[in-house]
This record gives structure tokens, sequence and C-alpha cells, in this order.
């Protein structure tokens, strides 16, 4: 069972519906994720109803949706015939591919404009200027994005493998008590 968010928790909550609200998600989905970030079991559809003060229909809509974009994930819970919800594990990284795709299409849009006026000798010369500053402001934010995505694999390996040498050293510390 899902517990009662905090008082703080619940600034928390609040926060991540204002964020997803004003990036033109729902604000009702912002609000779930920062409902999963604060719980240490997994939560039911009923669990978001209740501590959400939301009907079960929209969340149900918006939990798929989330699970959809990788940010939530389905997992087993104590009632076998509910469905019971986790902050995915790479949720940021997630969310960040999820901004790297629309980078992406934001690129290709621009050159598949360019080059429709180039073949065509079409366009107004400010618009073939706003599209190539819009291609080149997305292609160096694609870089951007490839090489923050590759630092994040290196820095999470290293993560695990601190993580890998604290678990290990203290069971070693562990098993010298005996």
């Amino acid at each position: 069972m899902a517990h009662a968010p905090s008082p703080v928790e619940e600034e928390l909550i609040q926060e991540f519906g204002n964020i997803y609200e004003s990036h033109g998600l729902k604000r009702l989905q912002g609000l779930i994720v920062g409902l999963l970030l604060t719980q240490s079991e997994p939560a039911s559809l009923d669990d978001m109803v209740e501590l959400l003060g939301h009907s079960k229909g929209p969340i149900s809509i918006s939990v798929r949706r989330l699970a959809d974009m990788g940010v939530v994930r389905k997992v087993d819970g104590p009632v076998n015939r509910r469905n019971y919800y986790v902050a995915h594990p790479d949720i940021f990284y997630n969310n960040f591919k999820f901004n790297m795709a629309t980078v992406r299409r934001n690129r290709s849009l621009a050159e598949r404009y360019l080059r429709r006026m180039e073949q065509n000798n079409l366009g107004d010369a400010e618009t073939i200027k706003n599209l190539e500053h819009m291609h080149a402001f997305y292609q160096l934010m694609e870089s951007f994005y490839q090489d923050f995505s590759e630092r994040w694999a290196e820095v999470k390996q290293s993560r695990l493998d601190d993580q890998d040498a604290a678990t290990a050293s203290h069971k070693s510390t562990g098993d010298a008590n005996l």
C-alpha cells in the first residue's frame, strides 16, 4: 500500500505537476511521476486515486502514456488482480531520450523543408534563413544530446561499479566479523 505523502513530498508532487504542465504535458502525468518518486512500495491505480484525488479513468490513461514513454513501469504487487506501478529505474534518462527525439524531429523538419524549397526554387529568403538557423541549432543540440548520452552511460556504469564494490566490501567486512 502506498503511503500518504508528507507535506514536503506533497510539495514535490505538485511541483512535478507544474513542470509537466509548463512543458505542454498533462499536469496529472506530472503528479503521478511525483507521487511514484515519493513511494518506497509500488502504487496501485486505486492508491493513486486516493492519494491524488483524481478519477481512476484519467489516472489509468495517464499511467499508460507514462509507461509508453518509459517513465513508469508496471510491477507485481501484493494483490494479483491489481496493476501496480513504480517510477522506472531510468526515468530521467528515458525522459531525456524523449526530449532527444523531439530535437531530432525538429532538425529533420528543417532539413526536409529546406530541401523542398531548394528543389522547387521556392521559399522566401527570410523563411530559408529561419530554417537554416533552425537546422543549425537543432543539429548542434543533437550533438550535445549524443555527447551527454555517452557521458551518462559512463557515469551510470561508474556508479554501478562503485555500488558493487561497496556491496562486496560490506560483505567481506561482515564475513570478517563472524
